[in-house]
């Protein structure tokens, strides 16, 4: 390629569609910007939703939900295993028997107030957490763990809508097209020569008639000529086109009281 047809393909920056990417790239992020925004608002009458439920209506419809991993993590934090060598977390597990004091905490921790269950079940001195006896511990700490739920959506709605806001932000798209070319062209000539020349004496018809007939002389020359050529081309071109596009958006957070 000629280092002209690589300026002719220089003329064809406008197919590369830079300023299409550039109107997507401004589109997407006032987009996005956009769907964060409602997704903030959805969760949080979502959260709305929840807590204009009942106590018991919203314990009912979520305890199920409640992860046995959750239901675990609750019993190690607030009844955790004395011996630090224990193989269990805490000392509320299934086979276990409660002592007193344990039963004590135990009742404590999973009573809920009487609109959810009246009265709070209760686990006495001695009882073996086994089958059914296990069945409601765990039944009885899901629905304390519903309870601290509704408690905590109730606090995050009194401090209002937890917002993700544009401050200031900065789009860049930036195009760099680059075009090259190059052309060389080498000839080497090596020219070789060599000449021979051979000469042969020859008597004339004998030794009583040279004076008539004298000795003759030959002459042989010959010329060898060897021309070696090596011709190279090299023939460079080509183009580089980088597209960037970048979004800079400083965020801050605040709460939006309800009026």
């Amino acid at each position: 390629m000629e280092l002209a047809n690589v300026v002719d393909q220089a003329k064809r920056l406008d197919e590369i569609g830079f300023p299409e990417f550039t109107a997507k790239l401004v589109g997407d992020t006032f987009d996005a910007l956009v769907m964060a925004n409602l997704k903030q608002v959805e969760s949080y009458v979502g959260m709305v939703e929840q807590v204009s439920k009942s106590l018991s209506k919203y314990v009912n419809g979520t305890k199920d939900d409640i992860t046995g991993a959750e239901i675990l993590g609750y019993l190690e934090a607030v009844i955790p295993a004395v011996a630090a060598d224990s193989e269990h977390d805490s000392k509320i597990y299934e086979g276990a028997t409660l002592d007193e004091p344990t039963a004590d905490v135990l009742n404590a921790v999973v009573e809920v107030p009487a609109e959810v269950v009246s009265p709070s079940p209760t686990f006495a001195s001695g009882t073996e957490l086994t089958g059914s006896v296990w069945a409601d511990v765990l039944d009885a700490v899901a629905t304390r763990i519903s309870v601290n739920k509704y408690t905590l959506l109730q606090e995050m709605v009194k401090q209002g809508i937890l917002r993700l806001v544009v401050e200031n932000g900065k789009i860049e798209t930036r195009l760099t097209f680059t075009s090259y070319g190059s052309f060389a062209y080498n000839r080497d000539a090596t020219t070789y020569q060599r000449d021979t020349t051979n000469k042969r004496s020859r008597a004339g018809a004998g030794f009583i008639f040279a004076p008539i007939f004298s000795a003759k002389e030959r002459t042989n020359s010959t010329r060898l000529s060897v021309r070696t050529t090596k011709e190279s081309q090299r023939d460079i071109t080509g183009s580089r086109v980088e597209i960037f596009g970048g979004v800079v958006i400083n965020f801050k957070t605040d709460y939006q009281p309800l009026s």
